[in-house]
This record gives structure tokens, sequence and C-alpha cells, in this order.
């Protein structure tokens, strides 16, 4: 299992795709898991499709994104929210070599997996998993949500059985409600903590966690590793 974790869309970043050339390969399918959308700005099924359909420009962006590692626009699924089925999303699933969480609401996205029925096929999948900001935040089996535009206040959530042991701040640019964020983490749970800034990411191999750009450990067990 691979767990590619990021702020922000970088698969098509030139320090992104040197260092996961080998990982993403051209025979690989994608499957867009493309759950995590505010209600805010997508109220209706018309308002999604522009968004994510053919032509939309979320759907573009990832086309986009995967051309690099010589993946084609036919190699690319997506889970519809609209248009699939339990049913249909867990043959997706089980076809695809790489599921992608795409940004947007954690928690929504979380209870529209579960409401799916697709968590448990999600979990089993142990291949390749992709996230950005919200997609990396749910790929741990505990996460926070640290104060921002959208979530007013610190809370932890429940996301997917995939990895533990360590906690992540995606879009890091050290706020100070940010930095109060990581420290209730680091009491809590006394582990490593690991910042993504919006140009960083993280590659988790098994046990091996390789930090990209601007990402960096910023607390390890015993504390702040350093000034952040």
């Amino acid at each position: 299992m691979i767990n590619i974790l990021m702020s922000r869309g970088l698969l098509a970043d030139p320090n992104m795709i040197s260092n996961l050339k080998p990982i993403i390969q051209s025979n690989h399918k994608v499957l867009i898991v493309a759950l995590s959308h505010f209600p805010k700005h997508i109220y209706n099924e018309e308002t999604y499709n522009l968004y994510y359909e053919k032509g939309g420009e979320y759907y573009q962006k990832m086309i986009d994104s995967f051309l690099p590692y010589d993946i084609k626009e036919s190699q690319i699924d997506w889970i519809h929210y609209f248009k699939d089925t339990p049913q249909s999303a867990l043959k997706k699933i089980e076809k695809a070599d790489i599921l992608y969480f795409p940004g947007g609401s954690p928690d929504l996205m979380m209870k529209r997996i579960v409401a799916f029925g697709i968590k448990e096929a999600i979990e089993q999948h142990q291949k390749i998993y992709v996230g950005s900001s919200a997609g990396t935040m749910i790929q741990f089996g505990d996460y926070h949500i640290s104060p921002d535009d959208d979530y007013k206040a610190f809370r932890y959530e429940k996301g997917l059985n995939l990895l533990s042991g360590f906690s992540i701040e995606v879009h890091y640019r050290r706020r100070k409600k940010q930095k109060a964020a990581l420290r209730k983490v680091n009491r809590a749970f006394h582990h490593e903590i690991y910042a993504i800034p919006d140009d960083g990411a993280l590659i988790v191999n098994e046990n091996h966690i390789q930090t990209i750009g601007s990402a960096k450990k910023i607390y390890n067990k015993k504390g702040v590793v350093k000034s952040s």
C-alpha cells in the first residue's frame, strides 16, 4: 500500500513527477472518488456535473494531472454522487489501481463513503491512495480539523482505516489556529506530526515516510522538532 498525501493537486508538478514515476504506471486505472463537495457550492446534479463531468473544471484538472504518467483519459473513471449506486461504485473500486480523493469537505466525504457502503472496499483496496487536502485527511483512521473558513472549531473525526501512528496538517501556513490545533494533537497522542504546505507532499510506503517539497516533520514523540 502506498499513500500520497498532498494539500493541493500537485501530481503534474515536476518534483512530484520525478518521485512518483516509479509508483504511478502508464497502465494503471484511476478512480476519482468525487464525494467531497460542499453543498453551498455544489447543491444539485447540474452544479455537480459542471464541476466533475467531462468539460468541467475539476474533470479537466484530473485528466491533466495524470498525463505526465502517460495515463489516458480512458483510464480514469469517477464515482458520481448522483449517478452511481453502491453496486456500481464497488465495481469501479475493484477495477482501480489508484484511488484519488479530492479536496473539499472531509467529514461530508466520509459520510457519503459510508452511505454508499464502500468504506470497507476502499480499505481493502490496498494499492495506491492519492489525496488532496480533505482527501489526505480522510486517509487516517482518526484525523483532526483545524479551524478555518469552513470549520469554525477544532474537532476530531473518523476517517478510513488506512493510516495511523502520526498526524498531518494540510495547507500549513504557520497560522496561530493551526499551531494551537497541533499542540492539542501533540498533547493527545504524542506522536509524529507532519506539516504539508500547499507546495509539499508526503509519500507513505508502508512504514517509510518521504517528504516532498516544503513538507516536514514538526513534532516527534517528544514534542516540537524545531521552530515552525
